[in-house]
C-alpha cells in the first residue's frame, strides 16, 4: 500500500469516501468488497483522530441495558462478535470488575439480574464466534473475601460488598484495527490517500461529479471524480458539509465533548474496573453516575474517559492539564489507596465526540450510540451526496454496511449484499489463534524470541512473516527499537513500504505502538527517523523537523 495520488485521478469512481477514521475505513471496505470502485481521501493520517482516542474497548452493549435500549445491546454484541472473527489477532478479553454496594440500586441482586438478562440477549452473538478461544468467557461474582484476594484496593472502601466479573473485548491497538480495514479495502481495489483534504465540490447541474483535494505534503491540487460521495469525516463532517454545500444532518451537531485518557503506572494487574464518578449519566438505572475505566494495557493502566465540553477549534485535539487533573481526581475519589499522582502519568491523549442533544449540559454525559446516514439528495441537498456520522467504534462496521447499502441503491446496484461479517481483514485470516501463534513461535526460532513473535502477531497477524522479511539485508532489522518496547526496526521499513507511513508521527503513534504509552526515548525516535529518511529521502533539516514535531506530541520527555 503505497501513496499514489495519480491513481485517484485515473478513473471515475463509484464511491468517494471522505475520512479515513474507522467509519470511512469500514465504508470503503464494504463498498470495495461489493465490487464498487472506491476512492478514499483523509485530511491527516488514517485513524489518527477520534478513532485513536478511545479506551480501545469493543463494547458488548451492557451500558445500553441501563437505558432499556435492547436493540443497541444486541447490535453491539453482534458487532463485537464479528470483529473477533474478522481480526482475531487484534482483540483479547479483559475481565472487568463492577463493584456492588449495600442497598437495592447498586446491590448484588439487581446487578446480577441485569447480568442474566444481558447474557441471554447476547448468547446468540457469542455462539457465532467460530474459534472457541475467542468467545466471551463466563463471568462470575466475587464476594468481598474473594475480591480482597484478587483486587485488594477495591475492598479498602467499606461500602464495597463484592464485584461482578464481566468480560469485554479490548484492542491492543485501535489504530491498527482501523488500518486493517483500510488495507483490506485496498486489497479489494480501493485507491486511498492520507494527507489529502477535500477542499471543493465538483458538480454539474445540481449533481456532484467529485471533489477537489489538496496534497498536504506538496500543495498540489487533484480532482477525484465519482458518482456517489460519502462524507465520513467524524467531528469535521458538519463543517465539511457546509464548506462543500452538501446539506445538513437530520440531527445537527450541537457541540463537542473532549474525551481524554491517561496512561499511568499499573494499578490493577489482573482486572479492569469500572468506577463511578460525580458526573451524571443519562440512564434509567443509575449505578453511581458516569463511570471511568481503569484497564490493564501493555503493562500499564489506561484510564478514561473524561468528558468535558470542547469550545475551541477542531485542529490538533490534545489533552490539557485540566483533563489530566480531572482523571486523577476521579481515581483518587474512587480508589484513594492507589495514591496516583501526576508523576505517575506516562502519556495522555484526547479526541472529540460530536453531540446532537438539543440542550447541552456540561455535567451530564450526552454521547449518543446512534449513528446517522443522510441521503442529501432526498433531503434537499446535493444529489449523490451522503453523510455518515458514526457513534461508536464497535458499530462502525454496521455503519459501513448501511452506508454502502444506500450508495448501492443510488448506483442501481441493489443486488449485491455485504460480505463484511464473514470476510477476514488483512492479517486476520486465522481460524485458531492459539495454534497459529504457537506455529509462528516455532517457525521464527531462534531468530526471534517468543515475546517478539507474539508482539508481531498481535499487530500484524498473518502479515507477521512479511514484517520479518522486511528485515532482509539489514543486520539490525530484527533488533528492538528501544529496550522498553518490543517494536522492531523492520516494522519501520514495513510501515513506509507497505502501510503508507509518510511522517514520523505515522510510525510512532499509529503503525507501531512506540509512542502510545509514552515517550520511547530520544534514541528510539532518532533511529525511526533515520530509517524513514533513508527510504523517503528526507534531508537532515526535514529529519530534524519530523523529530521536533513528534517530540511535541508527548506530555513530557522520556520516562
Amino acid at each position: 500500500m503505497r501513496r499514489d495520488l495519480a491513481s485517484l485521478q485515473a478513473t471515475t469512481f463509484d464511491v468517494i469516501v471522505i475520512g479515513g477514521g474507522i467509519s470511512g475505513a469500514c465504508i470503503a471496505y464494504d463498498a470495495s468488497l461489493r465490487g464498487l470502485s472506491v476512492a478514499l481521501i483523509e485530511r491527516g493520517d488514517f485513524g489518527a483522530e477520534t478513532s485513536a482516542a478511545s479506551s480501545k474497548l469493543l463494547h458488548g452493549g451492557i451500558r445500553y441495558l441501563q437505558q432499556a435500549r435492547i436493540d443497541k445491546v444486541r447490535e453491539s454484541a453482534s458487532e463485537r462478535a464479528h470483529l473477533q472473527r474478522l481480526a482475531p489477532h487484534l482483540t483479547h478479553w479483559v475481565p472487568f470488575l463492577i463493584p456492588t454496594h449495600p442497598g437495592l440500586r447498586r446491590g448484588r441482586p439487581l446487578l446480577q439480574a441485569g447480568m442474566a438478562a444481558y447474557e441471554l440477549l447476547t448468547k446468540t452473538a457469542n455462539r457465532r464466534i467460530t474459534d472457541p478461544a475467542k468467545r466471551v468467557p463466563a463471568g462470575q461474582y466475587l464476594d468481598r473475601a474473594a475480591l480482597a484476594k484478587r483486587a485488594p484496593a477495591l475492598v479498602e472502601r467499606p461500602d464495597v460488598t463484592g464485584a461482578q466479573v464481566l468480560y469485554e473485548s479490548h484492542l491492543h491497538s485501535s489504530e491498527r484495527m482501523t488500518l486493517a480495514f483500510i488495507k483490506s479495502a485496498v486489497r479489494h481495489g480501493a485507491a486511498v490517500a492520507n494527507y489529502a483534504p477535500a477542499t471543493r465540490l465538483l458538480q454539474s447541474g445540481g449533481r456532484l461529479e467529485g471533489v477537489t483535494a489538496t496534497d498536504a505534503l506538496t500543495g498540489a491540487s487533484l480532482d477525484v471524480r465519482g458518482r456517489v460521495l460519502v462524507n465520513a469525516a467524524g467531528p469535521w463532517l458538519a463543517d465539511l458539509n457546509d464548506q462543500l454545500t452538501l446539506g445538513a444532518l437530520s440531527r445537527p451537531v450541537t457541540g463537542f465533548s473532549r474525551g481524554a485518557h491517561i496512561i499511568t503506572r499499573p494499578l490493577l494487574d489482573q482486572f479492569a474496573v469500572a468506577l463511578p464518578t460525580a458526573r451524571k449519566a443519562s440512564t434509567l438505572v443509575d449505578r453511581g453516575g458516569r463511570h471511568i475505566f481503569i484497564i490493564p494495557w501493555r503493562g500499564l493502566s489506561l484510564i478514561g474517559t473524561s468528558d468535558r465540553p470542547h469550545t475551541g477549534g477542531l485542529e490538533r485535539i490534545v489533552p490539557d492539564e485540566k483533563d489530566v487533573a480531572g482523571l486523577l481526581a476521579d481515581v483518587a475519589a474512587a480508589l484513594p489507596s492507589v495514591a496516583l499522582t501526576r508523576r505517575d502519568v506516562r502519556h495522555a491523549f484526547a479526541g472529540l465526540y460530536p453531540l446532537t442533544a438539543g440542550d447541552l449540559s456540561p455535567d451530564v454525559y450526552q454521547g449518543s450510540g446512534d449513528f446517522q446516514i443522510i441521503d442529501h439528495g432526498r433531503a434537499g441537498g446535493v444529489e449523490g451526496a451522503v453523510s455518515a456520522l458514526g457513534a461508536k467504534y464497535t458499530t462502525a462496521r454496521r455503519l459501513g454496511e448501511r452506508a454502502t447499502d444506500l450508495a448501492c441503491a443510488k448506483l442501481g446496484r441493489t443486488g449485491v449484499v455485504s460480505r463484511t461479517t464473514t470476510t477476514p481483514l488483512v492479517g486476520g485470516d486465522i481460524d485458531d489463534l492459539g495454534s497459529f501463534t504457537a506455529e509462528a513461535v516455532a517457525r521464527h526460532a531462534p531468530r526471534l524470541d517468543p515475546p517478539a513473535v507474539r508482539h508481531l502477531i498481535r499487530h500484524y497477524g498473518t502479515e507477521a512473516d512479511a514484517v520479518v522479511d522486511a528485515a532482509t539485508g539489514s543486520p539490525t532489522g530484527l533488533a528492538p527499537l528501544a529496550t522498553t518496547r518490543p517494536s522492531l526496526e523492520a516494522e519501520v521499513t514495513f510501515a513506509v513500504d507497505r502501510e503508507m507511513a509518510v511522517t514520523l508521527d505515522d510510525v510512532v503513534f499509529r503503525r507501531t505502538g512506540l509512542g502510545t504509552i509514552g515517550h520511547p526515548g530520544d534514541a528510539c525516535l532518532r533511529r525511526c527517523a533515520t530509517l524513514m529518511a533513508d527510504r523517503l529521502g528526507w534531508s537532515a533539516d526535514e529529519t530534524d523537523r519530523q523529530l521536533r514535531t513528534t517530540a511535541g506530541r508527548f506530555l513530557g520527555g522520556p520516562a
